[in-house]
């Protein structure tokens, strides 16, 4: 009898065991599918100029938002992410640059991460929030002047968050990755309707 007992509990606990180890495959994504869908793999988008011209090393841009002849723009390189948002008179520049995290570092407040976190503020005009990760880059941009975007170039969604201060919500990824960002994102209050690019 103590014998069958103890069968028992070595069957049961292996069944946890392996039901424990199935979840958290569940909820990881598959290497592969991770690869697939890594900035760096994305198609770049040419923009005019040379904004980014004091970046060592090569520069992947992947999205670029216009106001007038104000922009911002985000790229990837080497091992980072990077947002540049430049206005015509030079005067209101703001460049923000994080590394990718380790499979161990960062948050994970939405779907493709971890990602890791960087913010800053114009002169006066404008504040930007980053997340970076390998496979997307979600960025808060708020303006006390700009607010919808006159175009959209690239693998980017943009979601106008609030109108006063003007709020953007710009999401960099690929299509489906950038979906399920934007299911997330609105499980909070409710943003404006999104504009998408045409790529």
């Amino acid at each position: 009898m103590a014998r069958a007992t103890r069968t028992l509990a070595i069957g049961a606990a292996t069944i946890f065991l392996l039901a424990g180890c199935q979840a958290d495959k569940e909820n990881e994504p598959p290497v592969d599918e991770e690869r697939n869908f890594r900035l760096i793999k994305l198609e770049s988008t040419p923009v005019s100029g040379d904004p980014l011209t004091d970046t060592k090393g090569p520069v992947h841009v992947l999205a670029e938002l216009k106001f007038g002849q104000d922009r911002i723009i985000a790229y990837v390189n080497n091992n980072s992410c990077g947002v540049l948002s430049e206005s015509e008179s030079q005067t209101d520049t703001l460049h923000l640059v994080s590394k990718w995290p380790t499979r161990w570092e960062g948050s994970n407040p939405y779907p493709a991460g971890p990602y890791n976190t960087v913010s800053g503020a114009g002169a006066p005009e404008t504040w930007a929030s980053m997340l970076c990760s390998e496979n997307a880059m979600v960025i808060d941009y708020v303006s006390t002047e700009r607010a919808t975007p006159d175009q959209i170039r690239g693998q980017v969604s943009v979601t106008q968050v609030s109108e006063h201060p003007a709020t953007l919500r710009i999401t960099v990824a690929e299509p489906t990755l950038r979906q399920k960002i934007e299911d997330k994102a609105q499980q909070s209050p409710q943003p404006r309707p999104q504009a998408v690019s045409d790529k």
